[in-house]
């Protein structure tokens, strides 16, 4: 069919209209004729249809056929987002399940909160310190016990508690190395009474960052997997596989833990399949946001199993993409333990991940009895189930899986994804265009204008800002596709956008106004609704060495990071002393500018304040000294080493022009290097861990008067008296209570070889 032509259903529709309006008068010969005619543009050339003079019938009564009013058409659509919205609070309402709680053989969330409320009255939990490596071990152990002295005969319960060393290099924050000491793990391990070949493991972490009670990451975690240990020890059910529990003690400090168990414990090699309890916010539900490697046998025994399924794969493909720098111990078991998984997560209220409001009154008890209802049903399911022992068998695949409402979930191949896929973006640009797909200079004038993040804190200033644009653009584009191509005509409610668009438009102008006026402020302290800037606070002294060993420069100050794009320009109002005049200089021999970085994020964060301060005295100073330097038979240089010093400390390398590092007692044994080219180590202990003895190998292959190599070795006091001091302290005072200023003590040392 030629598009210069009418088709037979237009001609029907439009001589139809004409008949209605044309009563018994026949039509003059002309506009007969004229209707008789092809509708040709005589500028566009037989590809186009020809628009039709204003005062012709037939124009009129095609409009008045093909399109509905413009206010009827806005209020189907608000009809529709009301519907949409109203599905969604169902959803949500999902939450709300009581009735369950409470009866035998099912999970108690009120148990659950019990544990939560337990764990989180110690405190801030970072690896290395009392409240982690005792008070929360003894805890577990204790509500261990209790659970083993309730379980059925059918079932048989074993514990132990593990202190791996270890070391392992990761592509994460731009790649670097982790070595970790006597850190802790507490593991239960339950089977039928006459053992099992074969396990699915329950990961939790009950370590926190510091200055966070750490309620939901990853409390509330452990408390579930404790509740649900409980239920399935006094089930009458005889499972058919192990479930092991592991509750690991260093998942903070990148993942430790799980390395340590995945890679040493005698359990390990039992487990064909894990599920990992995360959290990336607070409370809410429960997202399966990763599956896999591969084995979507995994993703059919979630989706047959949970009681109230929320998964999504575009939250997997946004994760793994590295877009978010986060990671889970998901990737150690992935990596290192080559264990198909997978991982959940509670993602509502991102705004106080982290921070000292994340507390156990926030979760709401009907959120722990809904993650509890599915860790439950899943993990029976799968130790119960055929396919784990055989679970080889049926790797192969990939599975694109996405829920509806909350309701039901939806999982088929990735394959059918990806035609799906191809299918949707051709389309898009061959109807769009490259032209449509212009950056938003709008957001880029904001920024200038210092007004960055005023949505932060109202989330309809984003709709009304961001939104309103976006909707206009969109409607224009299609206006302008109906203009010149009158077959896409049909698949419009409205004959006119005049209205919407001068609607869309004056709103958009007004948020716009409003925002660059300032009225709308990024941050919120109000306790039921916190949404605070995050500022870190390093008090720290610095000592330069030369190659002779001599200190030849030494200053002290504090420290500080803005973690959000606005920097301190919220801040200096409130603290004139921080301001731009003490922006921080890189020191630009040292290796990542001469700062005790305490993770590898320096390519992330492009400006950060220095204000001078007396120096700190720790009560456990860090010690580093060279222990040996050797020539190999390779003609490489070996320099050993040995530190000591706070459960948390960070090592840095840099290679001078002519050196290079070939080999390391780390990692692999391979030097890892972070963005940048320089070389990060993140070391952490446990406690009563010994000196810290690691070498390094350099190849030299042009001698220098500067040295082949310069390290450094911070020394970071997260927690006891050390990591305070009466400066920090009386800076976090003025700090305005939108913030989250989290502080503690370090030190710096460098030198060259």
């Amino acid at each position: 069919m030629e598009w210069g032509s009418e088709s037979a259903a237009v001609r029907r529709h439009r001589v139809g209209v004409e008949r209605r309006e044309g009563a018994a008068a026949a039509p003059p010969p002309e506009r007969e004729a004229r209707a008789q005619e092809p509708l040709v543009d005589g500028c566009s050339g037989g590809g186009r249809t020809r628009k039709r003079s204003p005062g012709g019938s037939g124009g009129a009564s095609r409009g008045a056929g093909t399109g509905l009013s413009e206010v009827r058409a806005a209020l189907g659509l608000a009809l529709y987002l009301i519907a949409l919205r109203t599905l969604v609070q169902l959803s949500l309402q999902q939450l709300v399940l009581r009735g369950a709680a409470g009866h035998r053989g099912e999970f108690d969330a009120l148990q659950a909160r019990d544990y939560l409320e337990h764990i989180t009255s110690i405190g801030p939990r970072t690896t290395g310190s009392p409240e982690n490596e005792i008070l929360t071990v003894h805890y577990l152990l204790e509500q261990i016990k209790l659970i083993e002295v309730q379980s059925n005969s059918l079932h048989k319960i074993s514990v132990d508690v593990q202190r791996p060393t270890g070391s392992f290099s990761i592509d994460f924050l731009g790649g670097f190395t982790s070595y970790y000491d006597n850190i802790t793990n507490v593991v239960v391990k339950l089977e039928p009474r006459d053992g099992a070949q074969h396990a699915v493991l329950a990961n939790c972490h009950f370590d926190s960052v510091a200055n966070s009670p750490g309620a939901s990451d990853d409390a509330v975690s452990c408390s579930v997997m404790l509740e649900v240990l409980r239920v399935l020890s006094t089930s009458s059910e005889a499972l058919h596989h192990a479930v092991i529990f592991l509750f690991n003690g260093a998942e903070e400090n990148v993942l430790q833990a799980s390395h340590g168990f995945i890679t040493q414990h005698p359990w390990a090699s039992l487990i064909r399949a894990f599920i990992n309890l995360e959290a990336a916010g607070v409370g809410g539900k429960e997202l399966v946001f990763q599956t896999g490697p591969e084995n979507p046998w995994l993703v059919q025994a979630y989706v047959s199993a949970a009681k109230h399924p929320f998964a999504s794969v575009v939250a997997q493909e946004v994760f793994q993409s590295g877009i978010i720098p986060s990671d889970t111990d998901f990737r150690i078991y992935r990596d290192f333990g080559n264990i198909p998984g997978i991982d959940l997560a509670f993602i509502e209220n991102g705004y106080i991940y982290h921070t000292k409001y994340d507390t156990a009154d926030r979760i709401l008890t009907d959120s722990i009895q809904r993650a509890g209802d599915n860790i439950l049903a899943v993990l029976k399911h799968l130790a119960t189930s055929d396919m784990l022992a055989a679970a080889s068998k049926y790797r192969h695949g990939n599975m694109v899986f996405f829920d509806v409402l909350g309701l039901f979930v939806i999982a088929y191949p990735s394959r059918i994804g990806s035609i799906i896929n191809y299918m949707v973006v051709m389309g898009v640009v061959l109807y769009l265009g490259k032209k449509f797909l212009q950056p938003k200079h709008k957001t880029v004038f904001i920024s200038l204008i210092g007004q960055s993040l005023s949505w932060y804190n109202h989330f309809y200033v984003s709709v009304c800002l961001y939104g309103t644009a976006t909707v206009a653009k969109i409607i224009l584009i299609h206006t302008l596709a109906k203009r010149f191509y009158y077959m896409i005509n049909f698949i419009y409610l409205a004959k006119s956008t005049k209205k919407t668009m001068l609607t869309l438009t004056l709103v958009c102008a007004i948020t716009f106004l409003l925002v660059c006026s300032g009225t709308f402020f990024p941050y919120s302290s109000n306790p039921a609704n916190p949404k605070p800037k995050r500022v870190f606070l390093q008090h720290m002294t610095r000592t330069f060495h030369d190659l002779e060993g001599n200190a030849v420069k030494r200053d002290s100050g504090i420290w500080i990071n803005g973690f959000d794009y606005t920097g301190i320009s919220h801040i200096t109002p409130h603290i004139p002393e921080i301001n731009d005049s003490i922006r921080a200089h890189c020191e630009e021999n040292a290796p990542l500018c001469g700062f005790p970085w305490y993770l590898p994020v320096h390519f992330l964060i492009r400006k950060n304040w220095y204000l001078p301060a007396p120096e700190v005295s720790p009560r456990n100073p860090p010690h580093f000294r060279l222990i040996s330097k050797e020539q190999t038979p390779w003609d490489s240089i070996k320099l050993t080493f040995e530190a000591t010093g706070p459960s948390h400390m960070s090592f840095y390398v840099r290679a001078h022009k002519g050196s290079t590092l070939s080999q390391w007692s780390l990692g692999n044994g391979t030097p890892v290097t972070s963005k940048g080219g320089d070389y990060f180590v993140f070391y952490s202990h446990g406690l009563q861990a010994s000196a810290w003895q690691f070498w390094i190998e350099v190849q030299v292959s042009e001698e220098h008067p500067e040295g082949m190599v310069t390290v450094a070795i911070a020394a970071h006091y997260l927690s006891g008296e050390d990591k305070r001091s009466p400066q920090l302290d009386a800076l976090k005072e003025k700090f305005p209570d939108w913030t989250f200023p989290s502080a503690w003590v370090c030190t710096y040392d460098l030198f060259v070889f």
